[in-house]
Order: C-alpha cells, then structure tokens, then sequence
C-alpha cells in the first residue's frame, strides 16, 4: 500500500483551511489531490507532476473537477488546454488515488454539507475558530504546528519542494509561505 504525504495550512481566525495536498511518488511520477480556498471559493482537483524527478518541463496535470475519472488539463506556462481523454494517470494508480484522497478527508477534512458537519462545525465553533465551506476536523488541530497566523502540518519525511514546484501552476492561497 502506497503511503502519502499530506501537508495542510489552516488559518483559524480567518479563511480556514486555505489549503490541503496529498501526494506520493511513483517511478519519476508525482500523483495527489488537493483543496483549497481561492478568493473565497473551495476549489479541488486531483494533479499529477509528471518526471518530477527527471530534467523535463515544468507541467502539470490536473482534474478539470474533484473527479480522478472526469476531464483533465494540462497547465504550462501559457495557461491550461484541455488533455484528451482518459485521464493521464494509469487506472489502477486513479483507484489509488481515489482511496487516499476518501481516507484523507475522512481522517482530516470536513465539508459543511457531510453527514456529521454539524457535530464538526460545533467543535471549531466552541474553540472560536472558523467555519468554511473546507474545515479540518476539530480532533485533527492538536497535530498542526501552530507557531504563526496560520497553522501547518507537514507528515513525516514529505518534500516540500513538491510544494513549491506544484505551486508554479496552482493558483491557491498561501501555498509556498
């Protein structure tokens, strides 16, 4: 089973969470989703950074919705242009790709429509933090450092230069700070 790196910023008297990215390597390959708020919508798609770990251009692949199997683009230098059907990521890597990012949600992140949202949204609001849209579960905070404005948790061992080079073409709030 593939473990992946996961990596969160939260601002908890303001925006919320601004962003969270899962990812983890295959071959030369980078494959993750991420969430994230962009001038006060939440915006989520499933990405791929291929020969990440290869002397090659500076793309990204990206799911046009949070849909691994739905349209993708490819985004360069010069903006997005649609990638032909299936998606770039092999079939077994999408299935992949699709438990990890269920179990990071259900481990990390609430939406204000699930299910339980209203016993989530009550834990954050009893500890005076903010509700959005995208929120980190109240039992998830104590792992987050919460040295500046906005509070981060990085896994053990996760690059965050993959970070950085996912933040050329990601467009999201606070990512590279």
């Amino acid at each position: 089973m593939i473990e992946p790196h996961v990596h969160i910023a939260y601002a908890p008297h303001g925006a919320g969470v601004l962003h969270a990215v899962l990812w983890f390597a295959e071959g030369r390959d980078i494959y993750g989703w991420y969430a994230g708020t962009r001038d006060g919508d939440t915006h989520a798609s499933y990405f791929m950074l291929p020969n990440y770990y290869a002397d090659q251009p500076d793309i990204l692949y990206r799911s046009v919705q949070d849909d691994v199997y739905g349209h993708w683009v490819e985004v360069g230098a010069h903006g997005a242009t649609q990638f032909p059907h299936p998606p770039p990521v092999a079939e077994t890597l999408c299935h992949e790709l699709a438990r990890m990012q269920d179990e990071f949600v259900r481990h990390w992140l609430f939406f204000d429509d699930d299910p339980d949202a209203d016993h989530e949204a009550h834990a954050l609001r009893e500890q005076r933090l903010t509700v959005r849209h995208l929120n980190i579960r109240a039992e998830r905070l104590g792992r987050l450092d919460t040295l500046s404005s906005v509070w981060r948790y990085d896994s053990p061992g996760a690059d965050r230069n993959v970070l950085i080079h996912l933040s050329r073409r990601w467009q999201l709030e606070e990512l590279t700070h």
